[in-house]
This record gives structure tokens, C-alpha cells and sequence, in this order.
């Protein structure tokens, strides 16, 4: 039994699927009531691009062992290859019902949430999930997007800023924090994180269009030309650069 698992695992890794196939439904011969041999036999075929056959697998692992969360996250993850959202959500409830206390499962199920636009629901996955692990820089920067795409910036800047305790010298957070800053018509913070931006990061272009833009509006323009010049000399061909032009030819 081991050594022909390990043999099956080497094949997996080498990435030799349809000998690690092979060698999985002999073991299953002599295990025909393991569900973690299913499990390994659903995720060959996942790899194989066999869907089918794959959630056919986890099922019958999820039928011998229904209190397997992994289980029911591989067969999510399936459904979602397939496009299949509406299941995958339903499968991921199903694992979460299982033992609601795992953070990392709920973490799952709240970032299909976030695929599928349901950010009313992220919100209430994620505060679980940083309730159950506070530490989750991931649940606290996703929590910050659900709440910025549902207009609640003030909820939003609070959760970047949390994760900015965390990773102090991301040049990108203080960036998302300052649109957050911007949406909620906090002009001069949001200034103040893009400055913090391009501070850690003198190639964020972003922040200084940001910058550039937000100079014009309180109409201090030498301020704006510096930014949206810098902006340009950085992406000269980009989407908007002959938008950014006609806008320097204005205001110089």
C-alpha cells in the first residue's frame, strides 16, 4: 500500500497523470472505501481536464467521508474550471456547514462570493473569517474591496489601513487607499497616501495621474503638470496618454 502510493505521488508530481491514474485505481482496488484515494483520483482528472470524471470522484469521496472540507473545496474548484459558479457556491456552503470554525474554508467560499458579485454576502463571510483569524491580511484586503464596491468607503479605507499595518511598505495599498480616500471626497488624503505611494514606489505611474488629477481640482496646476508629465514619460503609450496630453496642454 505505501510503496505503491508513493509510487503514484512521484508519477503526480512528475506530472506523469495517466501513470499516477493508473497506479491511484490499484490502490483503490485494495482501498475501495477510501475517500482520499478519490480525492487523489478526482485531482488527476482535474489535471487531465476530465471534469466529469473528477466530480465524480469527489463525490464518491464526499459519499464515504462527508465531514472532509478539503473534499468539497476540490469539487468546487472543478465547478468553477467548468464555469459552473452557482455550484460551486452550493458545494462550498456544503463545506463550510461541515465545521463552520475554519477560517480557511469560509476564506474559499467568500472569494467565490467576490467572483460572483455578491458583495453583500463577502462582507458577511470575511467579517467571520478575520473575527475567527484577525491576522488574515488577505480577509482584511478583500473585505476592503467588497466594501468599496458596495459605496462604503469609510469601511473600505479602514480595512486598507489594516492591512497597511501589516505590510507598511506596499506602494499599492497606500495607492487603493487613496481611491478609497478620493471616492469618499477626501481630497487631501487621499493626496497624502498617493504621495505615500510614489514615495515607496518612484515607477508607480497610477499615482501620479492620481496625483495629477487631483492637483487640478484644487487648482494648484504646477503641482499637476509635474505629476501627469512624470505620468506620461512613464507610460507614453498608454489607454488615456493623449487624454493626459490635451489636459497639460490646458492647464500649462
Amino acid at each position: 500500500m505505501e510503496e505503491r502510493l508513493e509510487k503514484a505521488l512521484e508519477h503526480y508530481k512528475k506530472e506523469e497523470y495517466n501513470s499516477a491514474l493508473e497506479e491511484f485505481k490499484k490502490l483503490l482496488l485494495e482501498e475501495p472505501e477510501n475517500p482520499y484515494i478519490y480525492n487523489n483520483i478526482g485531482t488527476v482528472y482535474f489535471k487531465l481536464g476530465k471534469y466529469i470524471d473528477a466530480i465524480e470522484a469527489y463525490e464518491k469521496a464526499i459519499e464515504i467521508n462527508p465531514a472532509a472540507q478539503g473534499i468539497y473545496q476540490n469539487l468546487a474548484d472543478v465547478y468553477l474550471a467548468q464555469g459552473d459558479t452557482a455550484s460551486a457556491l452550493v458545494t462550498l456552503q456544503s463545506a463550510v456547514a461541515v465545521n463552520p470554525d475554519n477560517p480557511g474554508t469560509r476564506y474559499h467560499y467568500a472569494r467565490v462570493l467576490m467572483q460572483d458579485f455578491q458583495y453583500d454576502l463577502v462582507v458577511d463571510e470575511l467579517e467571520k473569517v478575520i473575527e475567527q483569524a484577525p491576522d488574515n491580511t488577505d480577509a482584511h484586503y478583500d473585505l476592503a474591496l467588497a466594501y468599496f464596491q458596495l459605496g462604503n468607503y469609510d469601511c473600505a479605507i479602514h480595512e486598507y489601513r489594516k492591512v497597511i499595518e501589516f505590510i507598511p511598505k506596499s506602494a499599492d495599498l497606500y495607492y487603493h487607499l487613496g481611491i478609497a480616500y478620493e471616492a469618499g471626497n477626501q481630497i487631501d488624503k487621499a493626496i497624502e497616501s498617493f504621495l505615500k505611494a510614489k514615495e515607496l514606489n518612484e515607477a508607480y505611474f497610477l499615482a501620479y495621474r492620481q496625483l495629477g488629477i487631483l492637483y487640478i481640482t484644487k487648482k494648484e496646476n504646477d503641482k499637476a503638470v509635474e505629476n501627469l508629465e512624470k505620468y506620461i514619460s512613464l507610460v507614453p503609450e498608454g489607454d488615456d496618454s493623449e487624454e493626459i496630453k490635451s489636459i497639460l496642454g490646458r492647464i500649462k
